[in-house]
């Protein structure tokens, strides 16, 4: 390469500009790690729950969530098995309110987040990394919801306005598994079809 640039030179080439030939290679190495809205406002809830204790790290719910939501939402179930110390802690009203608050802004960021995606994506396109990404932050808003009931009252406004906001997250999920079982089915169908021809 130098000699190539000191051979330009010499024959009185204009200055040579490498800056430019380094960024596809950059841009290249980047693009698979790029998330959409939905799933960065999905990671950032759960990463925030996770750091303030709100939520098991590991959780066996987690895992059986995806079925269930392909299958028709998350049912209710109760979530006292989630191994969240956060009750435990014994913490004052006003810092389990204020916790409650903060956390129902980030359910309604991912809501909103995924409302825009829904509305502005392709009808074809597969949005199961989405319905993924949806479905472990509305289970971690739940465990969230269950870890605060045990440290304050179910009645309380911050709660209730908690609880408005994970109904609203849950709706929007139920509407990406819909999107997902939509598209798998039209590729069924498909299949069937070109096995018949």
């Amino acid at each position: 390469m130098t000699s190539v640039i000191a051979a330009s030179l010499a024959t009185g080439c204009a200055t040579v500009d490498m800056t430019d030939m380094a960024t596809p290679m950059a841009s290249k190495a980047e693009a698979p790690a790029e998330k959409n809205i939905v799933q960065r406002a999905a990671a950032k809830l759960y990463a925030a729950f996770t750091n303030r204790g709100f939520v098991a790290k590991s959780s066996g719910k987690r895992v059986q969530s995806a079925a269930s939501v392909l299958l028709n939402g998350l049912e209710d179930r109760d979530l006292t098995d989630t191994e969240v110390v956060y009750a435990n802690q014994d913490l004052p009203e006003s810092v389990v309110e204020a916790d409650i608050r903060f956390a129902s802004k980030h359910v309604r960021q991912t809501t909103k987040a995924a409302e825009v995606f829904l509305e502005m994506a392709d009808i074809d396109r597969n949005m199961r990394e989405e319905l993924e990404s949806l479905e472990q932050a509305l289970l971690a808003a739940r465990e969230a919801s269950d870890a605060f009931s045990k440290s304050t009252e179910r009645e309380g406004s911050d709660f209730q306005v908690l609880e408005t906001e994970i109904a609203a997250l849950t709706r929007v999920t139920d509407r990406f598994g819909e999107r997902v079982r939509l598209s798998a089915a039209k590729d069924m169908a498909a299949r069937r079809a070109e096995e018949r021809s």
